[in-house]
Order: structure tokens, then sequence, then C-alpha cells
């Protein structure tokens, strides 16, 4: 299980961390990319449902989450494989 998946996320965009304390605010964007990793799916995975949810090309919605990714490793969240 990755850390990502210990937290508490609300419908409202908030995400707290048991092991820390630490609370913070998602945008709609990063809170469903959020919902998609603690589904368990990979940066791949992520990517293409972004893809085609929001009809963007593929190297935008790779870019975007890898970007995601390294806020998440910034903070200790590792976003998974």
């Amino acid at each position: 299980m990755t850390h990502t998946q210990l937290l508490d996320v609300t419908e409202d965009g908030f995400a707290f961390d048991p092991r820390t304390g630490e609370s913070y605010t998602l945008n709609p964007c990063e809170w469903l990319v959020l919902q998609r990793l603690q589904l368990g799916e990979n940066q791949n995975q992520v990517a293409d449902f972004l893809s085609e949810k929001f009809g963007i090309p593929q190297s935008a919605a790779q870019r975007d989450v890898a970007d995601f990714f390294g806020q998440l490793n910034l903070f200790g969240l590792e976003g998974g494989k």
C-alpha cells in the first residue's frame, strides 16, 4: 500500500495524512488523480484516464501527472508505481 492510499480524502478536495497529521488542499484535477492512485492505478494509467476524460493529448497528460507525482514525492507521499 502506498502513502497516497493511506490518505483520507474528502469530496470537497481536502486530504489528511494520518501518519503525519498534515492536511492538503487539492484542486479538482488533483482530486481525480489522487482518487485513481487510491484505486491502485500507476502513473501511465492515470495519464490515460486524464487524456480520455478531458480530451487532451497523451503527452500533456503524462507531463501533468509526472509533475503531480513530483509534488507527491516532495511531500513524502510517493504516488505509487
